[in-house]
């Protein structure tokens, strides 16, 4: 048998899809696992991409993208994230998780370390370890979740290439400091090394503004965003990145190898979906909605004993289970068993977290909601 590249035997399957695997089977499921939005693409979205589609948008595109598009995009991040953007800074990619791949593969490998400040996304560690970096976690502050930043300097060294963030965050819906963001991006200009900042969730935000680190600089910054939640459209696997020309003209080599360009129809509808009026109104309404299942789910799961944080953006409740006999992964187990209420452990977000679980209030009607509450309220009782 042919031995599997080192590389990739190392990666597992996230506790993400361990946990969808085991409950395929379950009959009566409420999935709180799952961080897809349980709302459909915006119609205007899906004519427009009907439209090129018979229009004949199925060839190659440009690897940068459509240069509409890029337009369109480096006004958005003008105007919202208030970054000095440029269409020439822009790359579209095929989803966020293309940007943070192709941005490690240009810039890391074997030797190198790559920081990330935890609870985070799982495909951060596995794609910086799939490079060969040596990945070091560094917890953030335990009870609101900001960046530990004595923590995170003193990680820094020589080797260090690159730091990953995410904010608004996954899986604790922290939106990180303003203050923070500013040091941390003087801090990878003067000691050489890069920040990817996945904003995925940049507009799914409530109480609290969202806060883009390049707003400080964009030196040394790769940003991220994509359509994927905020417009309801995970399958469709587009996304874009924005740094300077000259970081986006070293990676844009790896993105023409892997993908040569993101689909010409699919670009065209997310054109549609930055500049579409009925578009954005969609994403102020489901945010709304995302608010109103937030209060519910986190107050329910405070009165249950399950304590949980009010999240400041995207559409998860981090609670906290260490004070009951059994690890993260121990506790979600059970309450799919018993309760039949799919979530996801914390030890998926980092080694320091598996004292918590996630929950996902994006793809389950209110109705299901106070259903999973009630099931979690009753089997809770049983510990």
């Amino acid at each position: 048998m042919v031995k599997v590249a080192s590389g990739v035997s190392k990666i597992k399957l996230s506790g993400i899809e361990e946990m969808n695997e085991l409950a395929k089977e379950v009959e009566g499921l409420i999935n709180m696992g799952q961080g897809k939005p349980v709302f459909k693409t915006p119609l205007p979205v899906i004519n427009a991409a009907k439209k090129a589609l018979d229009e004949g948008h199925t060839k190659y595109t440009l690897s940068r993208g459509i240069i509409e598009l890029r337009e369109s995009l480096s006004k958005k991040m003008r105007e919202y994230n208030k970054i000095d953007a440029t269409p020439e800074e822009m790359l579209v990619t095929v989803g966020v998780s293309e940007g943070i791949s192709i941005s490690l593969l240009t810039y890391a490998e074997r030797g190198d370390k790559v920081i990330l400040p935890t609870p985070s996304h799982p495909f951060f560690r596995i794609m910086a370890g799939f490079v060969g970096a040596d990945v070091v976690e560094v917890p953030c502050v335990e009870g609101d979740f900001s960046l530990d930043m004595k923590a995170i300097e003193e990680a820094i060294d020589d080797k260090t290439k690159a730091l990953l963030i995410n904010t608004p965050n996954n899986p604790t819906g922290k939106i990180y400091d303003g203050k923070q963001l500013k040091k941390l991006q003087n801090l990878a200009v003067n000691e050489d090394f890069l920040v990817i900042s996945d904003e995925i969730y940049d507009y799914i935000v409530f109480e609290k503004k969202h806060e883009s680190i390049a707003k400080y600089g964009k030196e040394n910054i790769i940003t991220l965003s994509g359509f994927s939640k905020a417009y309801s459209m995970t399958g469709w696997r587009i996304g874009y990145m924005h740094s300077t020309k000259d970081i986006i003209d070293n990676i844009l080599p790896i993105h023409n190898s892997l993908v040569v360009s993101a689909p010409d129809f699919i670009q065209v509808a997310a054109l549609k979906a930055v500049e579409d009026i009925t578009s954005m109104n969609f994403v102020k309404a489901t945010t709304e909605e995302y608010r109103k299942r937030r209060d519910f789910v986190v107050k329910r799961l405070n009165e249950i004993g399950l304590p949980s944080n009010l999240p400041e953006g995207a559409y998860y409740a981090f609670s906290d289970v260490s004070t009951y006999k059994m690890d993260s992964l121990g506790f979600a187990k059970f309450l799919l068993k018993v309760a039949k209420v799919l979530c996801v452990p914390g030890i998926s977000f980092g080694k320091n977290w598996d004292g918590y679980v996630r929950f996902s209030f994006a793809d389950v009607p209110p109705n299901e909601l106070a259903e999973a509450m009630d099931r979690i309220e009753k089997v809770m009782k049983r510990i």
